[in-house]
C-alpha cells in the first residue's frame, strides 16, 4: 500500500480567530502539516497537508472532517497526489 499526500486551503468563516482553527486542524488524525497561508488584503487561509493510505483514505471523507472544524468556512482541495 502506498501513500498519498492531499493538500486542503481553508478560509475561515468571517470573525473566525485563525489560530483556533489552527489548533482544532491539529487534532484531526491524519493532519501531518498545517500553516498560515497570507491570500490578500489581511486575509489569512490555513493550508493543512494530510497523509493519507491511498487504498484505504478517501480524500472526500477527510475534506468532510475539515469542514466540520469550528471556525472553517470554505475548504478547497489544491492536490492529491500519490507519494510512495
Amino acid at each position: 500500500m502506498g501513500k498519498a499526500l492531499a493538500v486542503y486551503r481553508v478560509y475561515p468563516e468571517e470573525g473566525a480567530d485563525v489560530e483556533s482553527i489552527i489548533e482544532e486542524l491539529k487534532k484531526i488524525e491524519k493532519v501531518k502539516a498545517v500553516e498560515k497561508e497570507p491570500i490578500a488584503f489581511g486575509l489569512v487561509a490555513v493550508k493543512v497537508g494530510l497523509l493519507l493510505d491511498d487504498k484505504q483514505d478517501d480524500p472526500d471523507e477527510w475534506e468532510k472532517k475539515i469542514r466540520q472544524t469550528k471556525g472553517a468556512g470554505e475548504v478547497e482541495a489544491l492536490e492529491v497526489s500519490l507519494i510512495s
